[in-house]
């Protein structure tokens, strides 16, 4: 190549290891100097990376070209960190990186090439999380195989360990999301041990138990969640990272609200807003406003939601989606039921109920349908709720919901079928299903990712 880029053709042979000495020395120098055409180039042949059979051809989106030049750049320019730590080393690690340029190099070392790749990797699983949990859980594999085929040798026992580490730590958090618990506890059980093993990075400590808060917090068991989020929150306050402190604030205050401890709960999303960096994770931003609204709705302080919910609107986030745009919708006509603003509610929850049929989200547009049935019957319009409430019941039912409500279920639907409609019966059990339907073990549509 001499000076210029390497041709596609040459990209592919260097992946396979089927260039001259030479020319893969050169190759690294000009991917380690941050050329990001041919970064992107590497990426079609991950596959080759990893070992595997040559992948197939495809044609990336843009959206995906965006997405892995973003990672691809971290991920370059993490790696030329780590060479100037190697080489602050000293003889032996430093001896793989001259600074003399591409003659000085000897053969170029595999993880030269794999550990650009890995951080790529994790970025791209960490990006999916909301669209592919499935593919989420793929890119995380990916990179556990190559941090398990790193050579301690080259990098240093302590960086490897920690690499993998790494990259099972968010292998655990992929599985999660996936809603593979068990999974997940085993993948985060061997991320502890490595841990104990490597350098026993601070930073990592507080990535390892992060995840395994939201695990804990999974399991329903929202106490030792809470713990381990204190320990995130000191390790990043302590450093003054204000955003990542904020951040496990907010997650501690939503386990808070799971336990049913609602001005807790507000007070520390309330504490976790002020300390986020509000460009930094927007999507963050409006999830905490969006369990503020929740809580005070939940805790009838009505008048408050309204106000909180205007402010969440009137900055213009992207709620990330036809769903979410429902949920808000859902949370104005809890609003407006609960300021007995009755036709308002009635609308809105028409919307919603058909919004999340439109989305096959099941569930949420049968609680929907009970919570529309309970404002028509405040209306005194009997019939119209009579028929809402049968036809949400019976599908809760065929879900399988009366096994976690008991007989309530099966007792609201026979009140109204025999014109014994009971409001305080309907109410009762659309709190219950609300609390269900934040429960992990109540898994009955995973058609959006939430």
């Amino acid at each position: 190549m001499l000076f210029g880029h390497p041709t596609p053709e040459e990209l592919e042979e260097f992946v396979w290891e089927r260039v001259p000495a030479r020319l893969s020395r050169e190759i690294v120098t000009h991917l380690l100097n941050g050329c990001a055409q041919c970064r992107a180039g590497l990426v079609p042949h991950l596959e080759g990376l990893l070992g595997l059979a040559d992948p197939p051809e495809r044609t990336l989106t843009t959206a995906e070209d965006a997405a892995y030049d973003a990672a691809i750049e971290r991920a370059f320019a993490t790696v030329s960190r780590r060479a100037e730590q190697i080489r602050a080393k000293g003889p032996g690690a430093a001896s793989t990186l001259p600074s003399s340029g591409p003659e000085g190099f000897p053969e170029m070392p595999r993880h030269l090439r794999i550990v650009p790749v890995f951080e790529a990797l994790l970025e791209r699983s960490w990006a999916l999380r909301h669209e592919n949990p499935e593919e989420m859980v793929r890119y995380a594999n990916w990179a556990r195989f190559m941090a398990d085929n790193l050579d301690a040798g080259e990098l240093g026992a302590n960086l490897v360990t920690d690499l993998r580490c790494r990259a099972r730590v968010e292998l655990g958090n992929a599985y999660r999301v996936g809603d593979d618990l068990a999974e997940a506890e085993s993948i985060l059980n061997e991320a502890t041990e490595l841990f104990g093993l490597g350098s026993r990075d601070e930073l990592l400590s507080a990535r390892l138990f992060d995840v395994q808060a939201s695990l804990y917090g999974d399991l329903r068991r929202f106490e030792l969640a809470e713990t381990a989020l204190d320990f995130v929150f000191a390790i990043h306050r302590r450093r003054g990272d204000r955003h990542l402190a904020g951040r496990a604030l907010i997650s501690k205050g939503t386990f808070v609200g799971y336990r049913g401890e609602s001005e807790e709960a507000i007070g520390l999303l309330q504490q976790g807003l002020e300390l986020l960096d509000k460009d930094r994770e927007p999507r963050l931003v409006m999830a905490a406003i969006h369990n503020q609204v929740r809580l005070l709705v939940d805790s009838g302080r009505h008048r408050e939601a309204r106000t909180t919910l205007w402010k969440l609107k009137a900055r213009g986030f992207d709620l990330g989606g036809q769903v979410n745009e429902l949920k808000v919708r859902w949370l104005e006509a809890q609003i407006n039921a609960g300021l007995e603003e009755l036709d308002r509610a009635e609308q809105a929850l028409l919307e919603v109920k058909q919004g999340f049929e439109e989305a096959a989200l099941v569930y949420k547009a049968s609680l929907a349908g009970l919570e529309l049935g309970a404002v028509m019957l405040r209306r005194g319009r009997v019939a119209d709720a009579t028929r809402e409430v049968i036809a949400a019941a019976d599908v809760f039912m065929a879900l399988g919901i009366a096994r976690e409500t008991g007989a309530s279920l099966l007792l609201l639907r026979k009140t109204f079928e025999y014109n014994m409609a009971n409001m305080k019966l309907l109410e009762y059990v659309i709190g219950r299903l609300r609390d269900l339907e934040n429960s992990p073990e109540t898994r009955f549509e995973r058609v959006v990712a939430e």
